[in-house]
Parts: C-alpha cells; structure tokens; sequence
C-alpha cells in the first residue's frame, strides 16, 4: 500500500520538503502538505512554544486527508522554552495522541539521530540564527546530553555582514552558502564527532553527501534528519544522495 505523509510547515515559507521527500526514497509515497495559518507568526520562542493548538489543526487536516504519518517541520517547535528532553517529547506525544496519526518534529528526529550515530561531542552550525537562538539551541542540545564544543552561526563564520538579521538570511540560504558554513565548523571543530546544522531554511539534501565526505564527519541537519526518521517510522528506504543516513538504522 503507497504511504501517504503529511507535512506540518511553518508558517510563511515556501516549504520544500513535501517535494523533495518522494524523489529521496525507494518506494512510491505521497505527500501532503499544511502550513501554519498565521500570516503574522512573528517567531518569538513564546509565539512557537504556544503554537501546538495550531500543529494540532493541520494535523488533524492532513489525518482527515489520509496521511498516514505527520511530519513537522522546523526543529524549535519541538523545543522552544522547554525545559527538558521529556517536555520536548512531551509535546510530540500529545500531538500524535490527540491528532490520532504518529507525528515526527524535526528538533526530535536531529536528536535520534545523533544517538542513532552513538556520538556525544557535537558541534552546532547554527547559519542564520542570532546569538540567542543560538544559546537556546545548544542548551537544549545539552538538555540532552550531548557535549557542545563548537556553537557558531554565519556571522561569527566571518561568510555574512554581522548587520545582517535573522529575517533576512533566514529564506535566502544557497547551497553554496551553506557549504561553505559547514566547511568552517568543521575546520574550527576538530574534536567533533559529528556536525549539527540547524534552521529549516538551511538545505543540506543535494550536498550532504560530498561534503560528509570532504569533512569526514556525520552531517545531522534540520532537513535531512527529518527525512530519515521519517523513513525509519514508515521502513522505506532511503537512496544514497541522503548520505550516511542511508545506512543509519
């Protein structure tokens, strides 16, 4: 039977990944998709912890559309002014319990996945974030029980003009731009036994697997990790332009 997912995106974004997903495994799926329908989601961390009445809404529209899986996009809705990892799961259990549907968050799957890889010293690529999304991101990694030994953005990378704000590098990234972060992480970070690359925006799927090689580390980013644990959920398979995480079970 064709699996049929759901996507919870966020809210004022041209979202890729309900196209993406299908060309990236081996079976036939579909997808579906449903933003966030709040036109002036301002993306404080209060505004994004609060939102779940909103998660919940589109997942119910998309169980109603047949899916068989929810995935949520974005990794800070799962985390945002949380205070440990069970309340971030917390939240994805309420949501899959209410909605009726299981539910994957990405900010969840990026953890699975470093645990799936068995590492513990972490750097974090953060990109477009500022310095307290930055802060906040790896204190949840820590939250965890990860080791942080690297935590930069694009500014402190020296790659963008620290005037810059969040909003206007946050759905203006290029895979050069991106490639070019995670080269410099991986230069400064040489302890690190995996990179984290995080912000939704930030797109790793058509250069992860070249660039894990040319670092020599596991690459665990916001779009790809959401990928693999959808896959791992639904047991599809993953085809190997997703890198690593094709042969992570």
């Amino acid at each position: 039977m064709t699996k049929s997912i759901g996507f919870i995106s966020p809210p004022n974004w041209f979202d890729p990944a309900p196209c993406e997903f299908p060309n990236i495994v081996e079976e036939k799926i579909v997808t579906q998709q449903a933003p966030i329908l709040s036109p002036k989601f301002d993306y404080s961390f209060e505004a994004i912890a609060s939102s779940l009445d909103d998660l919940q809404l589109c997942g119910e529209s998309l169980k109603g559309a047949g899916c068989d899986l929810i995935a949520q996009v974005g990794s800070p809705f799962s985390w945002a002014l949380v205070k440990s990892e069970d309340e971030a799961r917390a939240r994805c259990e309420m949501l899959a319990r209410n909605i009726g549907v299981r539910v994957v968050m990405t900010g969840l799957a990026m953890i699975d996945a470093l645990r799936a890889y068995k590492v513990k010293k972490i750097a974090l690529n953060c990109t477009y974030y500022d310095p307290l999304w930055c802060e906040r991101f790896a204190a949840f990694m820590v939250m965890c029980g990860f080791e942080v030994v690297h935590v930069s953005n694009l500014a402190q990378q020296g790659l963008v003009d620290k005037a810059l704000r969040f909003e206007e590098l946050g759905w203006s990234m290029t895979d050069d731009l991106t490639r070019k972060s995670i080269i410099k992480v991986a230069e400064r970070a040489e302890n690190a036994e995996a990179i984290v690359v995080t912000g939704a925006g930030t797109r790793t799927l058509n250069i992860l697997s070249d660039l894990e090689k040319r670092v020599g580390l596991q690459i665990v980013a916001a779009d790809t990790s959401l990928y693999w644990a959808i896959a791992k959920e639904l047991s599809l398979n993953l085809k190997p332009e997703i890198g690593m995480l094709a042969k992570l079970s």
